[in-house]
């Protein structure tokens, strides 16, 4: 049997071994030919597949989204990362395009954009699914549809990531969609592949879960674990202990046994009924203690903050609405703020280049000649009044250069266009 296969196998077992999948549940294995193998051996042949990145075998891709939709803290990395992504593009005009054109072009994009993704939600939805995908297995596809004349773009439609290989092939990588027994070669000049922390020599993204594996198992264990000795931990115990009578003189031991079974059964029956607001009084061979009643808060209250830490992150909230406030000082905060934007900006950037490659076709296919870049929305800053002085201070420096003669009429519009 092949190496990479059984490593699959392994992969899939500590997958259902970790959340406990009951015997029944478990779905029968994939065949796949030859050619759908994946090779875990450093020099793999051309004509197969390559491997993911440290050769992790494809069904871990399927654990991802798992993973992803199961584990709050992991979906909440998720949820929150694509939603400050999804800030939108804009289309910056050439001062070379006429008012004209720039109309006709505006009305061709919008066009397209309310057609995309099966004109569901349009292009809102579809960078939505494209981010979903992006942040979970670290890669997002789409398609490009033409319409049956081939006079415009038709659909951008999504592909399946978990179902997208590469072959290398005429020095390129050729992408392809394997589908149970089927295999799809995709095209070209209508496939869009977008990975995320790519290596060099392979076309394959990289999942924020790829490092977490171990981590989430024993986060999750412990989650259980910690259920269940809080089921006897998290409140106090009364333990009763009942001293059993002297025989007596003419009592055999059957009498003598069932006589103290009744009498044990009497105190647990009158335990059992006391109230809240009862006391308890019994003869000096019964003694009454309180088990565990100096660890019930601590233990109690660790427990549940780690819980409601759970809801915080499976409900996509902040500490404070749950009234947690874990925070540092506002300039470590904004600071946080701010790499994260930096980030958000670097992903951006490589879509806005995509969609106006695309955007670019549509209007080539239309006959509309325009100068435009796509840009990305920027999310707001942290701190908007600092923001408002920086934006004053650079347009009164424009204005002061604009008086000296330093730069035109022309450049100073252009300029104060790129600060806003």
């Amino acid at each position: 049997m092949n190496q990479n296969i059984r490593l699959g196998y392994r992969w899939l077992g500590w997958f259902r071994s970790f959340f406990s999948l009951r015997e029944t549940q478990r779905t029968k294995a994939r065949h796949a030919s030859r050619r759908s193998l994946v090779f875990d051996t450093p020099k793999y042949h051309f004509q197969d597949f390559i491997p993911l990145p440290d050769n992790v075998p494809f069904q871990m891709l399927e654990v991802y989204r798992y993973l992803r939709d199961n584990v709050p803290d992991l979906s909440d990395a998720v949820w929150t990362w694509k939603r400050l992504c999804n800030t939108g593009f804009k289309c910056v005009w050439l001062d070379t395009t006429s008012e004209l054109a720039k109309r006709e072009a505006q009305e061709c994009i919008e066009q397209l954009n309310r057609r995309m993704n099966h004109g569901e939600g349009g292009i809102t939805h579809l960078l939505d699914i494209l981010y979903t995908s992006l942040f979970t297995y670290g890669a997002s596809a789409m398609e490009i549809v033409f319409s049956p004349r081939g006079s415009q773009i038709y659909d951008v439609v999504p592909v399946d990531v978990w179902t997208v290989r590469f072959r290398w092939e005429n020095g390129r990588w050729q992408a392809y969609q394997v589908l149970a027994e089927e295999t799809i070669r995709l095209p070209r000049e209508r496939f869009v592949y977008i990975a995320l922390d790519r290596d060099g020599t392979n076309p394959y993204g990289r999942s924020l879960f790829r490092s977490l594996q171990n981590v989430v198992r024993i986060q999750q264990r412990l989650m259980e674990d910690m259920s269940r000795a809080m089921h006897n931990a998290g409140w106090a115990r009364l333990h009763v202990q009942y001293k059993p009578d002297p025989r007596g003189v003419n009592e055999t031991e059957e009498e003598y046994q069932n006589r103290m079974d009744a009498n044990l059964e009497e105190v647990r029956n009158q335990m059992s009924t006391l109230g809240v607001d009862q006391n308890v009084v019994t003869f000096d061979n019964i003694g009454i203690s309180v088990v565990q009643g100096a660890h019930r808060s601590l233990a109690f209250y660790e427990t549940q903050r780690a819980i409601e830490e759970q809801i915080i992150t499976g409900t996509h909230t902040m500490p404070i609405l749950l009234g947690r406030n874990y925070g540092t000082t506002e300039t470590y905060g904004t600071v946080q703020y701010e790499i994260m934007n930096r980030q958000v900006d670097t992903i951006n950037q490589t879509l806005a280049r995509v969609f106006e490659r695309i955007y670019r076709l549509e209007l080539a296919l239309h006959g509309i000649r325009a100068e435009f870049t796509i840009q990305p929305n920027s999310n707001s800053t942290a701190d908007t009044l600092k923001k408002s002085l920086i934006e004053t201070r650079r347009i009164n420096s424009l204005i002061q250069l604009f008086q000296s003669g330093v730069i035109s009429k022309e450049e100073l519009r252009r300029a104060i266009e790129t600060i806003f």
